[in-house]
């Protein structure tokens, strides 16, 4: 919905009409009135229309300024999402890496445990085997 605003600029009335809120305006026009009366003051010699026509131009000027900083810290944000991202893949992979590292170690943990038991088993037999061989050698001393 437009509205109308009125403000006063420079000593001079003006009805705006705007779609933007009331007070929007109303601190818009008071800024443009406060920098207008200080190049007036500062220069007694100036016209209220050269004194826009500055003003114009410093408000020009910083928006300028602030688009271009604004486009660099796209680009900025731009760069820091792409470096999330492979950080996130980088991520994804290491953690992928790590669990086939750690099945492998399950594996490898399991198949020692297979190889101890069978060599303990060995051992047994072995020891079984020698006290056997032991018994029946006493068992020929006494015959």
């Amino acid at each position: 919905m437009v509205n109308k605003v009125r403000v006063n600029i420079a000593g001079t009335p003006y009805a705006i009409a705007t779609t933007d809120p009331e007070k929007y305006i109303q601190s818009l026009a008071k800024k443009l009135d406060e920098d207008i009366t200080k190049l007036l003051d500062a220069n007694e010699n100036l016209s209220v229309t050269k004194a826009a026509v500055f003003c114009a131009m410093d408000y020009l000027d910083e928006y300028r300024k602030s688009t271009g900083s604004a486009e660099n810290m796209r680009s900025q944000i731009q760069d820091y999402i792409a470096d999330a991202a492979r950080a996130k893949l980088a991520e994804d992979k290491a953690k992928a890496e790590n669990e086939v590292l750690r099945r492998e170690a399950a594996a490898l943990r399991e198949q020692l445990e297979k190889m101890r038991n069978k060599e303990a088993r060995r051992e047994e037999r072995a020891q079984q085997a020698a006290q056997q061989s032991v018994a029946e050698g006493e068992a020929d001393k006494a015959e």
